[in-house]
């Protein structure tokens, strides 16, 4: 199995976690990788960003799995269950001539199903490795990442505005990131997102934090358009301000 480059994006509700994801894959998919878009929020942005339905989630192939386990009366039942366990979650893979999308969704099931958990964990890496860069929209903590996705993100990028409230996310998710035993990241840094220039004080907490300060990328009206049209945004042409931005960070920091 081969290592993917595997990049996360984190941030406050609203700084573009699911738009500039998206773009990161259409960036990649040009220069002829194979793109895995995992959207592990709840919300399920990313999947809208791309214009996606009729998928089944990650947490509803769960849900699938643990009623049919509390059901299975014999052992025999038991083994059936788990010979189609790969079917269903694998069943969640929602596959395009461009890129393969991984949704995670949402959970209903109450109490704990540790070994479950760990499955989804094993499935998803093995369906990972099968591509050679793996996005992921996520929440701004980290926490559920390293439970319910993967803990070998190289590539934390976190995202914020000109506002306080978004730079404090950002320092918190690294925080977050730090503190997570199997977290060990090439490096992690900052992007402000729809903005011309970031603010100089706010550069300043992001350094004294220790994160690196990236670059920003301008508000962009081709990106507004698509969204106002629920387009997907891989759909944007590539002259795109924004594109162009994050095309630039993502070279410059060896990112892709």
């Amino acid at each position: 199995m081969k290592t993917p480059v595997i990049i996360a994006y984190l941030g406050k509700g609203g700084s573009g976690k699911s738009i500039l994801s998206s773009l990161t894959g259409k960036i990649a998919r040009a220069k002829k990788k194979k793109i895995l878009y995992i959207d592990a929020d709840p919300a399920m942005g990313l999947a809208t960003a791309l214009a996606v339905d009729g998928y089944k989630t990650m947490g509803q192939a769960r849900e699938e799995i643990i009623q049919q386990a509390r059901t299975a009366g014999s052992d025999k039942d038991k083994e059936e269950i788990l010979d189609i366990v790969d079917y269903l979650l694998l069943e969640a893979l929602y596959e395009t001539p461009h890129y393969g999308l991984l949704v995670m969704g949402q959970t209903d099931s109450i109490g704990c199903f540790c070994p479950l958990n760990t499955l989804l964990r094993s499935t998803i890496k093995t369906i990972a490795s099968q591509y050679d860069v793996v996005i992921i929209d996520a929440e701004a903590g980290f926490e559920q990442i390293s439970r319910q996705v993967t803990d070998a993100v190289q590539y934390p990028i976190l995202l914020t505005d000109n506002s306080l409230r978004g730079v404090r996310t950002a320092i918190l998710a690294k925080e977050t990131i730090d503190r997570a035993p199997n977290m060990s990241p090439k490096k992690t840094g900052v992007i402000f997102n729809r903005v011309t220039e970031a603010d100089a004080g706010l550069r300043g907490r992001i350094e004294k934090a220790g994160l690196i300060y990236y670059g920003s990328v301008p508000i962009d009206g081709q990106i507004t358009e698509s969204d106002r049209l629920g387009q997907s945004a891989l759909k944007i042409p590539d002259d795109a301000d924004a594109i162009k931005a994050l095309k630039t960070i993502l070279e410059d920091e060896g990112i892709l």
